[in-house]
């Protein structure tokens, strides 16, 4: 088993490594999965950092921790009690979510983390498809219930790092469901890019100087009580600047921006700041994360750029993936490519075993990994 690994909580490009271990043993209610792509999310480089926006800092084994909680693959083995019901078998193109150690050429899952993948959906968008959206249902339940109860109709939001994976979901989503999103990106040109993909809502670039007059003006006397942001930093009191007072809420899940955040304003104003993470979408009930799954093939099965894929990175260029992800203007989800990587692996260990048994054959010492 061929894994990507950290000792220790550090930079990613700095603290990861490929390594080799042997295949571990498969529980009963458990999925072996020969894995094509997993990807990198913000939030698992937070986790190897160790950074408080991710929270309690994961707990590192004596052989270290593979990052990754969701990925895509084919199934090559079914433990003895898994439920046939859920119709897993060897050779299924599968996707799951939520696992540990997904950073892996093979993960073992739990049966019930594991769905069949239609064909018509590729590998690199099954692999990102579930943790993006249960996010994106997430962030849209707490926004619902932060809106007072007589303001839920012809809702006006904002929405910051519209440009990014969960951003487009979550626009298009509250699009679908009749909420008018004022979408927020850095630059003009991740406006531009961001209108021509996802066309209809409005799209404004914070770095021009008259950004919140236009979000205003968009708003057409809207009062707006909810702001969905993943940024943070400088931007979050600019937020808070367009939204009721005493009812205004920011519903906040992530950093992207990578700074302080500064919620002086929010006392005056009696504003109010939640935060939200993904453990939340595991306290839903059962029926109603099958109807999120279930929401989440549809938007796959849906052309356009909502599961863009930025780059593919081969296991051993895990330096530069971990780096591309941190790019400003990046468009769409870094993956981790196990495809070829686990084929040519695979044979040059198939490859030096018929070797070294040729050489057991001949007398001589042989060349085993």
């Amino acid at each position: 088993m061929r894994r990507i690994v950290h000792h220790e909580l550090g930079e990613p490009a700095q603290v990861l490594r490929v390594e080799d271990r042997p295949s571990t043993s498969l529980g009963p209610d458990q999925v072996r999965v020969r894995l094509s792509y997993a990807p990198i999310h913000p939030g698992d480089l937070l986790a190897i950092m160790g950074s408080p926006a991710f929270g309690m800092p994961p707990t590192i084994a004596p052989d270290g921790r593979v990052p990754g909680f969701e990925g895509a693959g084919v199934v090559s083995e079914v433990g003895a009690e898994v439920d046939p019901a859920l119709g897993l078998r060897e050779r299924l193109r599968v996707a799951f979510f939520p696992a540990s150690g997904a950073w892996s050429d093979e993960a073992i899952i739990p049966a019930s983390s594991v769905m069949p993948l239609p064909d018509a959906i590729p590998h690199e968008v099954g692999a990102q498809m579930l943790i993006n959206t249960a996010t994106a249902l997430t962030v849209i339940r707490a926004a619902h219930d932060s809106l007072p109860p007589d303001a839920r109709t012809g809702v006006v939001m904002l929405l910051t790092g519209a440009g990014s994976a969960v951003g487009r979901l979550i626009g298009k989503v509250l699009t679908e469901r009749g909420v008018k999103v004022i979408r927020l990106v850095r630059s003009e040109a991740s406006a531009a890019r961001l209108t021509s993909v996802l066309p209809g809502s409005p799209v404004f670039a914070t770095e021009h100087a008259a950004w919140k007059d236009r979000v205003r003006a968009a708003a057409e006397g809207a009062t707006i009580h909810v702001a969905i942001d993943s940024v943070g930093g400088r931007l979050l009191g600019d937020v808070a600047d367009l939204l009721a007072e005493r009812t205004g809420t920011v519903i906040n899940f992530g950093s992207l921006g990578g700074e302080t955040s500064d919620i002086r304003l929010f006392p005056p104003r009696s504003l109010t700041l939640k935060g939200v993470v993904l453990d939340g979408w595991m306290q839903q009930p059962p029926e109603e994360r099958k109807a999120d799954v279930a929401l989440a093939l549809r938007l796959a099965h849906e052309p356009g750029a909502l599961f863009e894929v930025a780059e593919r990175y081969s296991p051993s260029r895990i330096a530069g993936a971990v780096t591309h992800v941190s790019q400003a203007g990046r468009a769409g989800i870094v993956l981790i490519d196990f495809s070829e990587d686990w084929e040519a692996h695979h044979e040059v260990r198939n490859d030096r075993r018929r070797h070294g048994r040729a050489c057991l054959r001949a007398g001589g010492p042989g060349d085993w990994p």
